[in-house]
């Protein structure tokens, strides 16, 4: 199909309402891959929009990667459906064009809610007619897909979920753990780098060392309080977007930025498990737990005394999989709502943040539960897979309610 230069206009337009709203502004990923699809969707390349082709040019995957073992594309193809779904329904009628990615297909469509822009050619009223039809049936469109994410869930289960927080007048707090980092010395940089390292470079710059190598206590250099892993900035971005269309008032801490009389005055939200002190010491008595047994990470099931490790975990941490655990305790020590989000990993803690915006998976969760589990302690335990550094949305393994 060939575009005027105001329909491609308005297309424009649209997607950049789109990329600048609450559905996309959190995820980089997303708003590339859509900028990229639309782009070549508009230029008629459809030779630019096949999937190892996307993963290259966006995903900056190898030309030969192999697409069963990495769908990075599928899968963040079917989070920009649901994206484009959530910005339609929330933006209402203000975009004079929608746009869509049909499963199955890289190549993005548009529909005119109103009568497209004059070109060479105008259109007659029945096709006119026809363009604003689909201009309401992508809305209705719009509005199932939303359904589905929530599919078998009960209205607003998210928003039961999460009623507690945000029936409080206090603004959530949302704390995220900090990972201890070791730099190494500018000696060992010098010595196995490739040359001299810049002292602001010094700690980023990768550096293969010797098998054999000796080092010293002066070579390892301990950080803290200054980086926050992935899963948690993840999490956190995701929460605060959640909390951001309820108008709800949040405040991020980091490091010591948090005490126990700031846990007590507010409902919060504690991201990481090995990482966030307060989440292992606010559910180290609770039926699922995150614990170190012979110096491996794993969670344990106090109540049937059963356990999950990572059995092929790399040395640099990187694993195919991960578990976590979604607590909301009414009953806290803090004596304020408390939710945690954790991973044994950086991928668990990712994982979880996302089931805390998921519909469907809460009502996976909670399907078959007491009716009143919104006025009760709730702890869910959770698995995902992870390609290539992303992991898949997680599974419910277990829930308990009380």
């Amino acid at each position: 199909m060939t575009f005027t230069k105001e329909q491609e206009a308005a297309v424009r337009q649209t997607l950049e309402r789109a990329l600048a709203s609450n559905a996309f502004r959190n995820s980089r990923q997303c708003q590339k891959f859509l900028k990229y699809v639309v782009e070549h969707s508009l230029a008629g390349q459809d030779d630019r929009l096949k999937e190892r082709t996307i993963g290259v040019d966006v995903f900056e995957r190898a030309a030969d990667y192999d697409t069963a073992e990495d769908p990075v594309v599928r899968v963040r193809a079917s989070e920009i459906r649901k994206r484009l779904a959530q910005y339609f329904v929330e933006s209402g009628t203000t975009d004079d064009v929608k746009m869509d990615l049909p499963p199955g297909s890289y190549r993005a469509e548009f529909h005119w809610t109103a009568k497209p822009a004059a070109g060479p050619v105008a259109a007659a009223p029945s096709v006119q007619r026809r363009w604003w039809m689909a201009g309401i049936l992508l809305v209705l469109v719009a509005a199932g897909a939303v359904w589905m994410v929530n599919r078998k869930a009960p209205p607003g289960i998210v928003e039961q979920f999460w009623a507690p927080v945000l029936s409080s007048p206090k603004p959530v707090l949302i704390y995220c753990g900090q990972p201890v980092v070791y730099f190494l010395s500018r000696d060992v940089h010098e010595a196995y780098g490739s040359g001299p390292v810049p002292e602001r470079q010094r700690g980023a710059a990768p550096v293969k060392i010797e098998p054999d190598a000796v080092l010293h206590g002066r070579d390892i250099i301990p950080v803290t309080e200054q980086f926050v892993g992935i899963g948690n900035a993840h999490t956190a971005a995701l929460l605060s977007a959640l909390f951001a269309t309820k108008s709800k008032q949040v405040e991020i801490r980091y490091a010591n930025d948090l005490s126990f009389s700031d846990l007590r005055s507010s409902p919060a939200v504690l991201i990481g498990a090995f990482s966030n002190a307060w989440t292992l010491e606010m559910t180290g008595q609770l039926r699922f737990v995150f614990e170190q047994e012979n110096g491996v990470r794993l969670i344990r099931d106090r109540n049937e005394k059963k356990a999950w490790r990572l059995e092929n975990q790399a040395p640099d941490g990187k694993t195919p999989e991960d578990y976590a655990i979604v607590s909301r305790l009414f009953d806290s020590a803090t004596g304020q709502m408390l939710i945690t989000a954790a991973g044994i990993t950086q991928y668990g803690t990712r994982a979880a943040g996302e089931f805390l915006v998921d519909g469907a998976r809460m009502s996976e969760a909670l399907s078959g539960k007491s009716p009143d589990w919104t006025k009760k302690n709730i702890q869910v335990l959770l698995h995902t897979t992870v390609y290539k550094g992303t992991p898949a949305p997680p599974k419910v393994l277990a829930a308990h309610v009380w």
